[in-house]
């Protein structure tokens, strides 16, 4: 079996061809399968923080992209302040210590193609993105998250904070997480991995998320 391989990716160094994908398999699971509001163009799901303070996480298996997400660090405009801050009263953080997570999926029609349907993909994205923050030199991650998402989260070994709850619709919760940078929640994270699939984590999963260079 092939491996997993992650990767990040800066907006600004992101080919087209690379975004055109990346947007196309938003707007499959956003718009086409969780039916979410999300705006659509050409095909695509991409909003106004799809930008140069954008960084992608990308997952990968035999050249096919399965699951992706978007960091934005909260010194520069992102989603929590923006269309989502009607759903919380909590003071949202200004500090360069601190991303957002958004638009994070798994291609879940992809993913069973190719026979990794049982692989942990979802734990393997968090892991990336867990191991991008620690080299970025991050202290946490906030996130909104649904209900049934905070709970595979937590089960994948993520230990987090709820800061705020709220209503994205009539009857739809929401929370709003604190997902701290730490020793233990990486090795929680690893250890669902090696559990799920009975391997060592290095025989099911390159990760290769690697901040740039402070300019």
């Amino acid at each position: 079996m092939n491996k997993v391989s992650f990767y990040n990716v800066e907006h600004s160094q992101a080919s087209p061809e690379l975004l055109g994908n990346l947007y196309g398999l938003r707007k499959e699971v956003f718009a086409d399968r969780l039916n979410w509001r999300v705006n659509i163009c050409g095909g695509h799901e991409v909003d106004e923080y799809d930008n140069a303070h954008s960084t992608y996480l990308v997952g990968t298996c035999s050249g096919v992209s399965l699951a992706s997400l978007r960091l934005i660090n909260t010194v520069y405009p992102y989603m929590v302040e923006g269309p989502f801050r009607s759903f919380f009263r909590h003071t949202l953080p200004k500090n360069c210590r601190i991303a957002e997570s958004s638009r994070f999926f798994v291609d879940k029609t992809r993913s069973r193609a190719l026979g990794l349907g049982q692989l942990g993909l979802t734990e393997m994205l968090l892991l990336a993105m867990h191991t991008y923050a620690a080299r970025a030199g991050l202290e946490s991650i906030i996130t909104v998250v649904s209900q049934a998402m905070s709970r595979i989260v937590r089960k994948a070994g993520w230990h987090y904070e709820i800061l705020d709850s709220g209503e994205a619709s009539p009857g739809e919760k929401v929370l709003l997480l604190n997902m701290p940078v730490s020793r233990e929640n990486d090795q929680r994270l690893v250890e669902a991995i090696e559990a799920k699939n009975g391997q060592p984590l290095s025989a099911v999963v390159d990760i290769n998320c690697q901040p740039p260079a402070p300019r």
